[in-house]
């Protein structure tokens, strides 16, 4: 195993792939939306559960899956400066006249209850009347945070070891 980490060429390669890791680490971070992964909402009324489920999907559609829906639901969403905006047009026209209105209206579609909502890769914040916020938790955002988070500490070990390594051989030829 040393005589491998002490190589130039595992250097170099480990290098390279904490690079590339690190980049894909730091984009699944900071992404405004996790695309396909699941915001699920817990709430209990009455003594009653209700499960919410989003999914989101890179073309505009979000997927709702709903305790209190028989099939799952496809609408439309549009994504802007942090804010999350449920489309309620069924069209394609429709849609494109409500993006337009909220682009022209931004601080107004914000300040509406349960219109605009912000959103980043690990939950969705819902504000709504009277002070009540809904959010919506994105868990495998939090799972691949930290595995993630672990898996690139160990490639930047394993580099800096390779390093170190090739570094003492090629003092000692």
């Amino acid at each position: 195993m040393k005589n491998i980490l002490s190589s130039a060429k595992t250097a170099v390669i480990l290098l390279i792939v904490a690079i590339i890791s690190l980049s894909f680490y730091t984009y699944m971070l900071v992404r405004p939306i996790s695309y396909g992964m699941r915001y699920i909402n817990e709430t209990e009324n009455n003594g009653q559960v209700f499960i919410s489920t989003m999914i989101f999907q890179p073309d505009g559609t979000v997927i709702n899956i709903n305790t209190n829906y028989d099939e799952p639901k496809e609408s439309f969403y549009y994504y802007k400066n942090g804010y999350l905006f449920l489309i309620t047009a069924t069209t394609e026209e429709g849609y494109n006249e409500e993006i337009a209105y909220i682009d022209n209206n931004f601080d107004e579609a914000i300040a509406t209850p349960f219109y605009a909502s912000k959103i980043n890769a690990f939950n969705i914040v819902y504000e709504g009347f009277w002070g009540y916020d809904s959010v919506f938790i994105c868990d495998s955002a939090k799972i691949f945070a930290v595995v993630g988070g672990v898996v690139e500490l160990i490639v930047i070990a394993l580099t800096t070891i390779s390093a170190i390594l090739w570094k003492r051989n090629k003092c000692k030829n």
